[in-house]
């Protein structure tokens, strides 16, 4: 299991909750509860777009143990920033290198995308649903084949088409689907996708529903979605998002626009 955010807006505002993101994965109280340790300490990850560019990092080592790293980030929250990241505890697949988040894929249908998971997924049924080679996919985690079932299924990032196909994959959870994946098309525009879904099994354990909630900060120049451990480390206007939401991010050069949907 695994710490995550997203955030588009005023990169300003963009840093306190990347802070929360390093103290959430140094000690995070609610995976503690649980009886899995209090660390997220099996490598991060993230992706940057700002003016035009992209940057993609990932890393073994922990995020609060890559100082270089974790400080040139920061500098570039400047300005309006999308930033997706993620800190793993691998629970799934080989901790290595390979298996951390975000994934970078593109598509034959022409486009690219990068995504990022927290939850246990039903590998063998997506490698199924995908007609994957499970002997060569043996050491990659569910997040990964999850992302070769998109570059096989998915035939474009537009709404309608990625509600459809992520639908199935809900149909998978063993624990949570909370993912972030970001789109460009072969035009250059962006978009992103966030779901927040966890199986009713799971969410009857209230140490489990704590753990895997994700909460929302939303404003004028700030749309976040964070792991539920950020509360405890950034005071923000939180709102809990409810059980089966999924928003859809279409992302200008300066601007976001934000249309919630029912996974």
């Amino acid at each position: 299991m695994c710490r995550i955010m997203f955030a588009a807006g005023d990169g300003k505002l963009i840093r306190p909750l990347l802070d929360a993101l390093v103290k959430s994965s140094e000690n995070d109280p609610y995976k503690e509860r649980r009886g899995r340790g209090d660390q997220h300490r099996d490598g991060w990850g993230y992706v940057l777009l700002k003016e035009g560019s992209v940057k993609h990092y990932r890393s073994l080592r922990p995020i609060f143990e890559d100082a270089a790293a974790l400080g040139s980030l920061r500098e570039e929250l400047e300005g309006f920033t999308v930033l997706m990241a993620h800190t793993r505890a691998a629970s799934q697949g080989a901790r290595s290198l390979f298996n951390v988040h975000p994934f970078a894929f593109s598509s034959r249908h022409g486009f690219t995308f990068w995504l990022l998971h927290n939850g246990d997924l039903d590998k063998e049924r997506i490698m199924e649903l995908a007609e994957l080679d499970g002997k060569e996919l043996g050491n990659t985690s569910d997040t990964y084949a999850f992302a070769t079932y998109l570059c096989r299924r998915l035939p474009s990032p537009s709404l309608d088409d990625v509600l459809e196909q992520y639908r199935i994959i809900n149909g998978t959870v063993k624990s949570l689907f909370n993912t972030v994946t970001l789109f460009q098309d072969s035009e250059g525009s962006f978009s992103a996708f966030i779901t927040a879904s966890m199986s009713e099994k799971y969410a009857e354990n209230q140490l489990n529903y704590d753990y895997g909630r994700l909460l929302l900060v939303e404003g004028e120049d700030l749309f976040a979605v964070t792991s539920s451990t950020f509360e405890l480390y950034h005071p923000a206007d939180y709102r809990v998002i409810p059980n089966g939401t999924a928003f859809y991010v279409r992302l200008g050069e300066d601007g976001f626009d934000v249309e919630t949907v029912h996974l």
